[in-house]
């Protein structure tokens, strides 16, 4: 077991490191740059990616950015002037795609974060982050594991990136962090 253990993480962080260095760092800014000029961020995901998705905003949140998880009961009302960010590997889950319909009646801004630019989500955006694949899934790393931990590792990268553009520290986000736990 401990052989496998070992090959399945060298595997994974492999990938991901593969994945990071062929993103497009223009798509990466405009994602930094939609999130600090929304009023609010809004995020959603479903199955592992969704919880991806809960983790950013938590970070988000740590930074004093008003952000939310789409169909939480305490998600506040969207406006136009509120950021929609999408994490689906896929892009075409039918509940994920409505929601983004529904966005787009308000118009709100909405990103999404995919594997597939070209699938429904990715053409009711505004901009998509392109996560590109590197690897097929495998026995050791079943199902969407590449795209959900290379998500996770990316949107980490991000957070680090605005807790510098906007002069935070891990102190400052320490301050939101909750202390009910």
């Amino acid at each position: 077991m401990n052989r496998i253990y070992k090959e399945s993480v060298k595997v994974i962080t492999g990938v991901i490191n593969d994945t990071v260095e062929q993103m497009n760092t223009k798509e990466v800014e405009y994602l930094e740059s939609a999130i600090l000029d929304a009023s609010k961020v809004f995020l959603m995901g479903l199955g592992r990616s969704g919880l991806v998705a809960k983790g950013f905003a938590m970070r988000l949140m740590h930074l004093g950015i008003d952000a939310y998880v789409v169909m939480e009961t305490i998600t506040p009302a969207a406006s136009n002037k509120d950021l929609l960010i999408f994490i689906s590997s896929s892009g075409e889950k039918g509940s994920l795609v409505e929601i983004a319909k529904i966005a787009k009646k308000v118009d709100m801004t909405i990103l999404t974060i995919t594997s597939n630019p070209s699938s429904s989500l990715g053409g009711l955006s505004n901009k998509v982050v392109f996560i590109p694949k590197v690897a097929d899934s495998c026995s050791l790393a079943p199902l969407n594991t590449f795209f959900e931990d290379t998500v996770q590792v990316f949107t980490d990268g991000v957070i680090a990136d605005l807790m510098a553009k906007m002069g935070k520290s891990e102190l400052d986000m320490k301050r939101r962090h909750s202390i009910l736990e």
